[in-house]
């Protein structure tokens, strides 16, 4: 599970750090992020996309320990299930975007359908740091409240 995360992180990092470079220093909190999040996935190898019904569409597992808090609406079970837009990758990691117009934000399945299937394990939320222009991990975002998952990429060696 370490390697696929820090794979995934490698793949997301370049890509992030290309697109920011292209774009400049633009961003700031609720401007800019559409664009950006839209030239991520563009970069991205996309072999399905579904919009809508990704639990029907089998573009997603179910999830354990799925959280949500009021932080959060857009990653409640309900919208991540019926109503968000799901990317698959082509090595199968799952790829979900909170809201393109406010920040980036995604939730990360770093194993895509494969289980354990569990918020903070496999399934992560993850961050552009607007001020390190760097990606944090997060198991203890809007919506993973695990016990003992990674809280930020940089202790993956204690997890």
């Amino acid at each position: 599970m370490k390697n696929q995360i820090k794979k995934n992180y490698s793949l997301l990092a370049q890509i992030q750090q290309k697109v920011l470079f292209e774009l400049g220093d633009n961003l700031v909190l609720g401007f800019g992020w559409e664009e950006f999040n839209n030239n991520v996935i563009a970069n991205l190898k996309v072999i399905k996309k579904c919009e809508g019904n990704a639990l029907e569409q089998n573009c997603l597992p179910k999830y354990k320990d799925l959280h949500t808090a009021s932080g959060c609406p857009a990653f409640s079970t309900d919208s991540i299930y019926n109503n968000a837009t799901v990317y698959i990758i082509a090595d199968g990691e799952i790829l979900i975007p909170y809201n393109n117009d406010w920040r980036s934000l995604w939730l990360v399945d770093v194993n895509g359908l494969k289980g354990p299937n569990k918020g903070g394990y496999d399934l992560f939320e993850v961050r552009l740091d607007l001020s390190s222009k760097k990606l944090e991990y997060l198991s203890n975002g809007c919506i993973n409240r695990a016990e003992g998952g990674l809280d930020n990429f940089n202790n993956i060696d204690n997890w």
